[in-house]
């Protein structure tokens, strides 16, 4: 058993040199019928390779110029819709004011025609408590005064009692 082992582990140089010349016989074989298909297909791969590259790098430029675009369209869509908020405000604003000048207007429209209907109210009382007033001053004085008096005097008197009274009020 022991020649076994020694026979598997010793160096036979007929055959060290054989394998040798064995291994560049075969790497000659796959030099001359399999070296330039690997390098076509290492061609091909590094083409493909290169051109993936460059399709990302478009594909990237293309994405930059993409989002600037659309970073560029939101600032001007908020730089409208700023405009449009402004205009509206702005809009609100002058409607406001008219809207608040018109209720002045018509209250003020309303507070002289209600001045002018209470005084017309008043004169009008006034005259109704003379007209009553004179009545029941010359029922009065003819009741209080059963002597003669001219026209003239009843009058006199009459207006001088009316005087006193709106005078009075």
């Amino acid at each position: 058993m022991e020649t076994l082992y020694q026979s598997l582990v010793t160096v036979n140089p007929v055959t060290l040199i054989a394998q040798i010349c064995n291994l560049f016989i075969q790497l000659l074989i796959a030099k001359i019928f399999f070296l330039d298909k690997v390098k076509a297909i290492l061609d091909q791969r590094r083409t493909a390779a290169d051109k993936e590259i460059t399709d990302a790098q478009a594909a990237r430029a293309e994405a930059m110029t993409i989002k600037e675009t659309y970073e560029q369209n939101m600032k001007e869509a908020r730089a409208k819709a700023d405009d449009l908020l402004l205009t509206a405000q702005r809009t609100a604003n002058s409607r406001s004011e008219e809207i608040i000048n018109q209720a002045q207007q018509t209250a003020a429209q309303i507070k002289l025609k209600a001045s002018s209907d209470i005084e017309m109210e008043k004169k009008k009382a006034i005259n109704d408590a003379k007209n009553e007033i004179s009545g029941l001053a010359m029922a009065i004085a003819g009741k209080v005064v059963e002597r003669e008096l001219s026209a003239a005097d009843q009058e006199q008197l009459i207006d001088r009692f009316i005087n006193e009274l709106g005078d009075s009020v």
